[in-house]
Order: C-alpha cells, then structure tokens, then sequence
C-alpha cells in the first residue's frame, strides 16, 4: 500500500516539476497583491498591525483558489484521472497525493514570501512567527477545500463563478478562524488555542474531502 502511495506521489511530484511556471504565477500574485494592499493601506504602522493576517490569508485563499485547478484539469483532460483509476490507485489515494504535492508547491514558498511580509506589514518577531504557524497549519484545510472545489467544477462542467458560489462558504470559518485576534492577546503571546483549531479543522476537513471527492471522481469517471 505505502510503495503504491509513494509511486504515486512520486509521480505528482515529477509533473508539478515539469510545471514551474505554477510556482512562479503563484508566488508572482502573492507579492504583487500584498504590495498592493501595503500601498493602499498607506504607512499607518497601526492598521498594519490590525490587518496582517486578513491580508495575508485572503491573498494565500485567492491564490490557492486560481492556482489549484492547474493540478487537476491537465489530468482530467489528457484523461490522466481515468487511467490512474483504471490502474487500480483508489480515489482517496489519488486525492491525498495531489493534496501533499500542493501544499509542497504552494506552500513552502511561503518560507521566503512571509519574511517579506515582516518587512512590508511591520511585523515583530512574534507575529512572524505565529503567522509562519498559523500558514502551516491552516493552508492544508485550505488546499483540501480547493480540490473539492476544482471536482466540483469539473462534474458540472461550468465557469468557476459557480466555484466561488458552492465552496465559499466552506472557506469562511477557516479563515474567521485563522484572521481572528484574542482581546487579550499582544504581541509578544502567541496563540495556542488557535493553532489547536486549526489542526481539528484539518482533521474534520480531511476525511469528509476524501470521501466526497471519492464520489466525485467515480461519478466523473463512468
């Protein structure tokens, strides 16, 4: 089972490579966009403070949201998603290997890009840290939710407006999670209850994703 799950992996792993360009949009729409809210915000150090992780996550939900149909919809047109299937890897197997290899992809420049959000949004260490965290541990969820959201587009074969209106709503307690602030909390707390959250997030998220895109995918694939 495992030597199934790593060839697998190991082959989503050699196609994204083959496709660096996705970083490159990625990470490209990241940047410009938090620029874009640094600029418009103007220098008021205090808003920075107040809106860092709003800011932050609505860029990682839009850029994960219009970069995710890349690693399903080359696969389901080249008839790739089939053929996995008919060589006997499971659904669920084929969703979580696609999952592990977006969160590699997407996530992990968010080593190099959330530095640079030190610098524009003037974060202090603690922050940075607990935003580095806070990306860790919610992002999953948050790619989780786009695999269904890209299934879903792809069974009913329309634009992805009708993305946005199905899926939405499943992004919004994620990120009222991930954007809320404790009273109590300063600069110099970091949030614990938060971060245990969002593990129980992902854990709820995961098993309900793989048995709804399991589905998905058997009635894609007929």
């Amino acid at each position: 089972m495992m030597n199934i799950f790593f060839k697998l992996l190991k082959r989503e792993i050699k196609l994204s490579i083959d496709r660096i360009s996705i970083i490159t949009s990625y990470s490209s729409f990241f940047l410009m966009s938090l620029l874009i809210f640094t600029f418009g915000i103007g220098p008021d150090i205090g808003k920075l403070n107040e809106l860092y992780s709003p800011i932050v996550w609505l860029i990682m939900l839009f850029s994960i949201i219009l970069i995710s149909e890349n690693f399903l919809m080359h696969d389901y047109r080249d008839g790739s998603l089939r053929e996995l299937q008919y060589l006997g890897y499971s659904e669920e197997l084929i969703i979580f290997s696609k999952a592990i290899v977006m969160f590699l992809i997407l996530i992990i420049p968010h080593f190099f890009l959330i530095p640079l959000c030190s610098i524009l949004l003037n974060l202090n260490l603690t922050e940075l840290i607990s935003l580095s965290i806070n990306v860790i541990l919610g992002s999953p969820s948050l790619i989780l939710i786009s695999i269904i959201s890209n299934l879903l587009t792809i069974q009913v074969r329309q634009s992805k407006v009708l993305q946005f209106v199905i899926i939405m709503p499943f992004y919004i307690p994620l990120i009222i999670f991930t954007t809320s602030r404790n009273p109590n909390e300063t600069s110099d707390i970091i949030d614990l209850n938060k971060f245990l959250i969002l593990i129980g997030f992902f854990l709820i998220t995961l098993p309900i994703v793989l048995l709804s895109g399991k589905m998905i995918l058997k009635e894609v694939n007929k």
